[in-house]
């Protein structure tokens, strides 16, 4: 949720269940991070979820914990 993390950990990262959120006009963390990271992620063989939210800053989770689809994706996933 509003992250950002280094390109070149995707390879290590790929078979992470992953789902980032972010908002388009966060100020705080660019939503660069997030875009860079998931296609990153994608290129490396991951499927990652990605959602950005238009119109938010830096507050994309409370629009992402709202939603019932994340907590029943959330507890989907296990080790």
């Amino acid at each position: 949720v509003c992250g950002a993390w280094r390109e070149v950990d995707a390879a290590k990262m790929k078979n992470v269940p992953l789902w980032a959120f972010h908002g388009d006009q966060d100020s705080t963390v660019p939503v660069t991070g997030s875009r860079k990271m998931i296609a990153a992620l994608k290129a490396a063989g991951g499927n990652p979820k990605y959602t950005e939210y238009s119109g938010v800053g830096h507050d994309s989770w409370t629009k992402a914990y709202s939603t019932d689809e994340f907590w029943v994706w959330l507890f989907k996933q296990s080790k």
